[in-house]
């Protein structure tokens, strides 16, 4: 009797997890679509992201179940977004979802219309004109992290002598051009174009700030020496 009564607990223990294993798929799916996802935790720093285009953004992806929501599809939506520097995306148990969203800290302007960051990337905010002041880089794409960090080390030797860059060009041909905010041009051609701007940093902090702040153009493309334009209606006097 005991052993009958042990039989039928067993037959009837198997039946409820086969049954269970069974239901399974449908359970998920009734869970997955019923559980919706009712708080959305946006956290970062924000100088430029505007909390409502991500909202605006994600909306309609959050129409699914909290199981069911697609993450990478959230995640890459916040990416297209162009002050979006990277984004984590986790779901927080029973109904939320958490966002961390790093925002894009430009250093200079790409070229037209476009800037960069400090590892070199590329972003096209809608508008830049607040980034004006940014130097702007002009190089073959494929040199840009290179150039960048090649200009910062110019920036920091012409703030030395009383300079600021704001802009420099490296053509496909590799010829370097600077122009200060000031107005002076200082062209250094291609061949040793770094030793080249060595060598006129130490000339002109013999020159003195005074002068310096005479010179329109430098051309430092000839083997002993360089070319100087001064300013129109300046006296030099030496």
């Amino acid at each position: 009797m005991i052993n009958k009564r042990i039989q039928i607990q067993t037959a009837l223990l198997v039946f409820i997890i086969i049954t269970l294993l069974l239901a399974r798929p449908m359970l998920q799916k009734v869970m997955a679509d019923t559980i919706p996802i009712r708080y959305v935790q946006v956290e970062g720093a924000f100088q430029y992201i505007d909390k409502q285009d991500i909202k605006k953004t994600i909306s309609p992806l959050l129409q699914r179940g909290y199981f069911s929501v697609d993450l990478q599809a959230i995640q890459l939506a916040i990416m297209d977004l162009p002050w979006t520097e990277k984004v984590k995306v986790q779901r927080i148990w029973p109904d939320r979802l958490k966002l961390r969203v790093y925002e894009q800290q430009p250093v200079v302007r790409w070229q037209v219309g476009s800037l960069l960051n400090i590892r070199g990337d590329i972003f096209k905010p809608r508008n830049i004109d607040r980034f004006q002041s940014l130097p702007v880089l002009y190089a073959p794409i494929a040199q840009r992290l290179q150039m960048l960090q090649v200009m910062d080390g110019l920036k920091l030797s012409l703030m030395d002598q009383g300079l600021y860059l704001a802009e420099f060009r490296v053509s496909e041909r590799q010829s370097w051009w600077l122009e200060m905010e000031n107005g002076m041009i200082i062209e250094l051609g291609r061949f040793q174009p770094l030793q080249k701007f060595t060598r006129l940093m130490q000339a002109l902090t013999v020159t003195g700030s005074e002068l310096v702040e005479k010179i329109a153009y430098i051309d430092t493309r000839y083997p002993n020496g360089f070319a100087v334009r001064w300013r129109e209606n300046e006296q030099v006097i030496w």
